[in-house]
């Protein structure tokens, strides 16, 4: 069985609308048909006909026959002027429903009210007629009709009734409440007073239209839509008088529309036997109903995994059928996989009980906020900070390596002082054996002078040719890092051709600084090399020096001076690369102690970056509060080190406990303490773990967490029962999210009290409605009713006393809460036996209540049924 209903719509209305039966029509050669037609055109879904003091009773049958063929729905209708308002009267229209008796109505008011032909002819024409409000109102309900009347700005307004203020809002507070069901608005700028201003004088609301009160369709237009939500039924339009400020709104555009690509359509279930047929959804709250195992989560789950199939579901009933059930869109696209929000039974009951999905439900409402920025800023920060950490620990342990080696070779050259030492003594005993020399003294010193600067621009060569070397290197190696647009996403770039122009500049940078750097390297490379010669030439020079080449040849001739001399400039030698060792090793010690407070500071920074987003990261909303709290992972640094440390020995096991117990409040020490240690193999690992992985694995690692606290009204989140828990999870779901996606909720109220149905869930689905589709599996008559679902799903299993047609197991029908029909027990089919309403009271313990709970809100006169 197929429905086309999706229940409830939002349809264009004018309930005030006159035919050339009325006295002052203008053109009374207008035909029924021209007057549909233009309706059409219009897209009117349903009109009224309110000729003055008068009902045509066969130009009204024509209209409806009419009207049928381009699903217009036409009511019965009359307009009277009553005997308030003085001068000029107050206007006052009575509305019969699409299938009544209209002769009989028609029969019945002329005869009461005193309108019949001769009536008329005796008081002098229509337009001399006048009729009770009051009575005539009462005898339009006793009719099973309702009333509207008109109201602010409009002609003959309730506002003319004469009286001083007081009299004048108390007379107009009675005939509200006793007779009028509608107001009928001159202007849409009516709206705004009568509910800032009346509706608060008189206690309570009422429904409000704006219609067109045509008298020439030549010239049919509309002051501003009037939108009604409903099935074009009379029990449809009554639904405004339940729901006066939700169901209808004056406005240009349709209510509430949706992006077609974020509204399930409807579903087509086809598989023999099984289901068989195609469910139509409305776009706001579709609510799914149905005694014990009657396919409503069935259904509900099908949907879902069908959208999106990588929802978890361990029910295999609901996978093994899913093979023939489509999901179509408002889009046009078929079973598409589209982002869904679904909520299976008991969802918010688990997350509730477990903080881990309690803390992933809040990060992941906070990731579609603002406020994200926060953490996502976090997050680059410390990646950041765990890239510079590895960098730099890789750095200080080859420093300790280098260091470590520079050292060995310091040992090999020997001790510095017994160098030093030695030289004194060699130069003391040139001293001596230089005294018998022809040589002068001052010859020896220029010798010596001379000497020196051979050693000099010899040590200045040597050099300039490891210089060289490095700039052979150099010139074959880019300085450009070509990494760089892939660790700063290049490829995540998505404006316009901002992809493909960056990374042609940077290809245009990267030959450009190439080019740059080998003109650089080459022109340094150029004047070492004149360096090189310059120095070379001043020691050929030198050797040419009359004074160095006399005494060089004193010294070759004397074999115990020229030994003592050898031995000299060999100790010379070797205090030099002592010098140039303990150098590099100063150089690198103050490279590695840079880099390990560099190390300590960005370790130390994770600590105060997580704190800063503590301190500035709060989301409040609806009387629920995320806060967020640093915490210490103890237990988890703990395992780590036990996991890595040998701890055999007391003093071994007070290391690793002095760390652990101080390392929160004395971070940076302790850490300093453990890499120092580390730096000079003081510590001792399990198996195969080193220095440098440990550390590394240590530091580059976040000991401090975030962790999220909620709180309701005050109440923290760890201190409420499990159903509160679980309604502060729903609000979670719903109130924070910014998602435009259909929401497919299974049994929320398993977890809830029903206060907090009604008060709390109820007014989330009336208000959520209007902005995503929902598609909720319920068993509380209040979901339904008090939140005034569109669309009500009923769900039936076959069986001996439920039968579905052809015997079909699951069955569906669908429809507005205005879809009322009483029970027919002659009709087979149980479905088909009666209307939603009918279907609603009777599944749902407590639906005739619901109805009549929320007939009574607003605390007007009731219709008669």
């Amino acid at each position: 069985m197929e429905s086309l209903s999706r229940g409830s719509e939002w349809r264009k209305w004018d309930l005030h609308f006159h035919t050339p039966a009325s006295y002052d029509y203008q053109n009374k050669s207008v035909t029924n048909q021209q007057l549909v037609d233009k309706l059409a055109e219009s897209n009117i879904s349903a009109v009224a006909i309110t000729d003055h003091h008068t009902i045509d009773v066969l130009k009204i049958q024509e209209l409806q026959r009419l009207g049928k063929e381009k699903n217009i729905t036409v009511f019965a209708g009359i307009e009277f002027c009553s005997e308030l308002g003085g001068k000029e009267s107050i206007h006052f229209i009575g509305i019969f429903p699409e299938n009544s008796d209209i002769s009989s109505i028609w029969t019945t008011l002329q005869g009461k009210l005193g309108i019949t032909v001769a009536d008329i002819a005796q008081k002098g024409g229509l337009e001399n007629i006048v009729c009770d409000l009051i009575d005539t109102c009462d005898i339009i309900h006793e009719l099973g009709g309702i009333t509207t009347i008109h109201a602010g700005s409009k002609t003959n307004t309730l506002e003319n009734i004469t009286n001083n203020l007081v009299v004048k809002m108390q007379q107009k507070q009675r005939i509200l409440s006793n007779c009028i069901d509608i107001l009928e608005l001159g202007k849409i700028d009516d709206i705004k007073s009568y509910k800032q201003i009346i509706f608060k004088n008189i206690g309570f609301i009422m429904p409000m239209i704006l219609c067109s009160d045509n008298h020439n369709i030549n010239e049919y237009a509309l002051k501003q839509n009037c939108w009604i939500k409903s099935d074009t039924t009379f029990e449809g339009l009554k639904q405004i008088l339940f729901e006066p400020e939700e169901r209808v709104k004056i406005q240009e555009s349709k209510p509430e529309e949706k992006s077609v690509y974020q509204v399930i359509d409807s579903v087509i279930l086809n598989e023999d036997d099984f289901w068989n047929e195609k469910i139509y959804f409305n776009e706001n709250l579709n609510t799914v109903i149905g005694g014990r195992s009657t396919g409503k989560s069935t259904l509900l789950k099908a949907i879902a995994k069908k959208i999106y199939s990588k929802i978890e579901s361990n029910d295999e009933f609901v996978n093994s059928h899913l093979i023939g059930v489509s999901v179509k869109w408002k889009d046009g696209e078929e079973t598409a996989s589209r982002d869904i929000d679904f909520f299976p039974q008991n969802y918010m009951y688990e997350i509730a009980k477990n903080e881990e999905e309690t803390n992933k439900l809040i990060q992941d409402i906070i990731r579609n906020r603002d406020e994200n920025k926060i953490l996502e800023e976090y997050k680059i920060q410390n990646e950041t900070l765990k890239k510079n950490i590895a960098k730099n620990i890789l750095e200080i342990f080859q420093n300790q390596s280098d260091i470590e080696n520079l050292q060995d070779q310091l040992k090999e050259k020997g001790d510095k002082k017994g160098v030093e030492t030695e030289i004194t003594r060699l130069s003391s005993k040139i001293s001596d054996l230089n005294k018998n020399s022809q040589t002068s003294q001052e010859e020896l010193e220029t010798y010596k002078k001379l000497l020196k600067d051979i050693s000099d621009s010899e040590l200045i060569i040597s050099q300039a040719e490891n210089d060289l070397k490095l700039f052979e290197r150099m010139k074959i190696a880019t300085p450009i890092n070509n990494s760089y647009p892939a660790e700063n996403g290049f490829d995540n770039l998505s404006y316009s051709l901002n992809n493909y122009e960056l990374i042609r500049y940077f290809k245009n940078l990267t030959i450009k600084t190439e080019k740059e750097w080998l003109e650089i390297v080459e022109q340094f490379e150029k004047s070492t090399n004149e360096g090189k010669v310059q120095h070379n030439s001043k020691i050929d020079e030198i050797k040419k020096n009359n004074v160095f080449v006399r005494v060089t040849k004193y010294y070759n001739d004397n074999k115990e001076l020229n030994d003592v001399q050898s031995k000299l400039k060999e100790e010379n030698n070797k205090l030099q690369e002592i010098t140039k060792l303990e150098k590099q090793i100063t150089n690198l010690n103050t490279q590695k102690n840079n880099t390990l407070q560099s190390i300590i500071d960005d370790h130390l920074t994770y600590k105060s970056n997580t704190q800063n987003v503590v301190d500035n990261l709060s989301v409040e909303f609806d009387g629920i509060k995320i806060t967020l709290k640093m915490n210490f992972q103890k237990q988890n640094l703990r395992n780590f080190l036990e996991s890595k440390l040998n701890r055999r020995g007391n003093d071994r096991q007070d290391f690793m406990e002095t760390f652990i117990n101080q390392y929160e409040t004395n971070t940076s020490a302790q850490c300093k303490v453990f890499l120092s240690k580390a730096l000079n193999k003081e510590i001792d690992y399990k198996n195969y773990n080193t220095n440098e992985n440990v550390v590394n694995e240590l530091l580059i690692k976040n000991w401090f967490d975030i962790s999220y606290e909620l709180s309701y009204q005050n109440d923290t989140f760890s201190e409420m029962s499990e159903g509160k828990q679980a309604f502060v999870i729903l609000k979670l779901l719903l109130d924070f999210s910014t998602k435009k996606c259909p929401i497919l909720i299974d049994q929320p109220e398993d977890s809830l009290d029903n206060r907090a149905i009604y008060n709390e869930l109820v007014q989330y689905l009336k208000t959520k409605k209007k902005e995503r589709q929902i598609i909720i599996v319920t068993h509380n008559p209040n979901v339904v009713v008090s939140a005034d679902a569109e669309n009500v799903i009923v769900a039936n299993q076959n069986g001996n006393n439920s039968l579905n047609k052809n015997n079909i197991k699951f069955q569906y029908i669908n429809g507005a809460l205005e879809d009322t029909k009483s029970l027919n027990k002659n009709i087979a089919i149980t479905l088909e036996s009666q209307g939603i309403r009918e279907h609603v009271c009777e599944i749902l313990e407590g639906g005739k209540e619901a109805f009549e709970k929320r007939e009574r809100k607003y605390g007007f006169k009731k219709l008669k049924n």
